[in-house]
């Protein structure tokens, strides 16, 4: 009986989904700028507008009115740099998958950065982080730029 238990117990402990939720919940709580970068998916929309906003209020980050893309490849996209050092920026994207939702805190040199293409309807974009272009003091949404219309 005992050995069953302890097989659950581990079985469990080793579900995908699990170690993907024990790994925000453990970051959230300590998750401080600078501490890291970490990646999470997450199967609806929802679920990825909660989990952001979670991180911001732990944050106590200040922040525009923040866009989420209902339905779209980009769901989310935005930026903080570091108030206590410009040369950092935190960086946060949702990007619709197969299966869900890929969502990603970043916390990077504050330089030009291609993030990555992505078509949405017949039109390519890209996702571009460039400080000359992106200078706000605050969480602020940014958007894609397209490459070709179709």
């Amino acid at each position: 009986m005992k050995f069953n238990l302890l097989l659950a117990v581990i079985l469990i402990s080793l579900s995908p989904k699990y170690q993907a939720q024990y790994q925000f919940n453990l970051m959230e709580e300590y998750l401080q700028i600078g501490s890291g970068n970490y990646f999470i998916h997450l199967d609806k929309e929802n679920e990825v507008k909660k989990t952001v906003m979670s991180v911001l209020k732990a944050q106590r980050f200040t922040y525009q009115e923040l866009i989420f893309n209902k339905g779209k490849n980009l769901y989310f996209a935005a930026y903080y740099v570091n108030p206590s050092d410009e040369n950092y920026v935190y960086i946060i994207h949702a990007v619709r998958g197969r299966e869900g939702y890929d969502l990603y805190f970043l916390y990077c040199l504050n330089t030009l950065m291609h993030h990555f293409e992505y078509v949405e309807g017949k039109n390519l974009y890209e996702l571009v982080y460039d400080p000359s272009v992106n200078k706000s003091k605050v969480l602020t949404s940014f958007v894609a730029t397209i490459i070709s219309e179709k």
